[in-house]
Formats: C-alpha cells, structure tokens, sequence
C-alpha cells in the first residue's frame, strides 16, 4: 500500500545514531507496536560516554499529496514548546529536516518513554485528575509567533462545516449525521471564537504514555491547532464514553482547579467530537486493537459511537 513506512535499514539507523553523537553504535533495533497514523521504532544506540541511549524515530505516512503534509512543522514546533514549559511530552531529538533526509520520507526522531497506554487503571478517578492536569498544562503553554504562524486554527473545519449550505458527506453519509449538523448549527451562533490556546487536537487516553499508574507524557503530536481548550476537553470525554470509564464528573473539577477555566459549551464541543468520527468510526477498532488496549469489535464501536451522538441530541 502507497504510503505506509518501510522499516529502515541498519544503516539508516547508524546514521540516526550518529546524527545524535558521532561516537554512537547501534545495540538493537525494534518495530513499536501501534503507529496507526505513522511507523514507530525503538533505536537503541551506545556511546563511550553515555552508554546506552533510546530514541523513537516516527516516520508518517505520505500524503498522496505532499503539499498538504504539515505535520514536518507542526508536530516538532509544539513539542519544543512544550519542552520548554515543562510539560509532559516526548523531547526532539533529531528534527525533520535532518530525519527525513537521512530515512527517506517524513520523519522525525524524538525521545523513548519507557511505558505505554492505560485504559484499565486502578484507580479511574486518579488516572482521570493526571490527565485533566496535564492537558491544563498544555493550554496554559504561551502562544509564541512560531506557534501562531506554524499551528493552523481549530476553528477552520468547524467553520466550513457550519458555513455549508447543506449537510457535508461526512455528516450525510451517517444515520444521525444531518441531526447532528442541525444541532450544531443551531448553537453555532452562541459559539466564541476568540479562545486562541495551544490543543492536542486528538487528546483521547490512547495518545498517553503511562508508567503503572504514573502519566509519562502525552504523546502523538501530529494534529495540535489553535483554539479553545474545551475542543481536547470535549474530545476526551467523548472517548472515555465510548469505552465506558465514568469519569466525566471528576475530570471536569480537576480540570477547572487546575486550569481555572470555566466549562463551557462542551455540548457543542462532543458534538464536533462525534462529528469528527463520522461517517464510520468502525475502523478505530483495528487501531485499538494494533494498540493491544482495547478490545472492541468494529460494531461494538459504531454502536457506542451511535448511542453517544443519540445522547447528544436529547
């Protein structure tokens, strides 16, 4: 299939490697599971001084069209801004211009967590807190000029939605698709605009890393806009119901503590979220499963996708 990431050579690793330090040897290499939007693999490396060293190098599928490609900018330039605010996320190692010369496609090397994604945690209302203060923190991150030139508005496919004359296919192709463009549209007008903070764009519990019951990091920084932080807020909750974690209620308070942020207009909001799945959510049932963190069948998600729109429209 056109697009799909080959596994680099050995001597393609060796040359990652010594783009990070000249005296470095590769020890091992290993494909990560997951990867659905791009292929992921741990390089492991040693050095006279260091010792052992682990990177992830994450090549993306190409676009049919290339032009059309940002995440080259948008995924290191929100990671180095995070970095540098102290927030929990992967740091760039070697950047795009460099990885992709060196791999061959678009690509981008960036730091190992040691641990991955929890969907079944102890304690739901613990794991719930960690995440709703950590995405505080990222919508507490200062909107720099490299931010704003590079990160696109979350706004954009919301307005072309909402501006269409009619239902667009994504919406029209689903059973409560043009309802739910009706509702919308309906509390379009009340909607502002003005919230200008830096979004995940795709914050769901499966972009986590987690080591036991401790947050890593939010990983997966492909898709980060800029808008109003209700947007990852109402993405999240959307998620977590379709699984069936009841932590709406704790989310929410950890949220406003940590962020001192007012919800509002999250309904508007879980519907984009159910929007955004449309007109057939049942592919995510292969991601969760190459994820090996959920196991749901393609119907079973169409199912709780459908009776999470229908509440929606109560």
């Amino acid at each position: 299939m056109p697009g799909i990431p080959p596994a680099p050579t050995h001597e393609q690793f060796e040359r990652i490697a010594k783009a990070i330090d000249s005296d470095a040897t590769v020890v091992s290499t290993r494909k990560l599971s997951g990867g659905i939007s791009c292929r992921m693999d741990v390089l492991e490396y040693e050095t006279p001084i260091v010792g052992d060293v682990k990177v992830i190098t994450r090549q993306y599928w190409e676009y049919e069209n290339p032009a059309n490609d940002n995440r080259l900018w948008t995924e290191p330039t929100a990671l180095k801004a995070l970095t540098a605010n102290n927030v929990l996320a992967p740091t760039v190692i070697v950047d795009f211009p460099i990885a992709s010369e060196i791999l061959g496609r678009p690509s981008v090397v960036i730091s190992y967590l040691d641990g991955g994604p929890n969907l079944t945690p102890e304690s739901p209302d613990d794991w719930s807190i960690q995440l709703a203060n950590a995405i505080a923190d990222v919508h507490a991150v200062p909107i720099t000029p490299e931010l704003n030139t590079k990160l696109e508005s979350a706004y954009s496919s919301i307005e072309r939605w909402m501006n269409a004359p009619e239902p667009p296919q994504q919406f029209a192709k689903h059973a409560l698709g043009t309802e739910l463009w009706h509702a919308m549209r309906e509390i379009w007008p009340t909607i502002d605009t003005s919230p200008r903070k830096l979004l995940h764009g795709d914050y769901w519990p499966g972009n986590t890393v987690w080591n036991g019951e401790t947050l890593l990091a939010i990983v997966d920084w492909e898709e980060p806009v800029i808008g109003d932080p209700m947007m990852d807020v109402g993405y999240f909750l959307s998620d977590a119901a379709y699984f069936g974690i009841d932590i709406e209620e704790t989310f929410l308070n950890a949220y406003v503590l940590a962020s001192s942020t007012p919800i509002t207009n999250l309904l508007f909001w879980k519907m984009a979220a159910a929007a955004r799945a449309m007109p057939d959510v049942g592919p995510w049932a292969q991601g969760y499963a190459e994820l090996s963190i959920r196991t749901m069948t393609a119907d079973e998600i169409r199912r709780a996708h459908h009776d999470f729109t229908k509440s929606l429209l109560r």
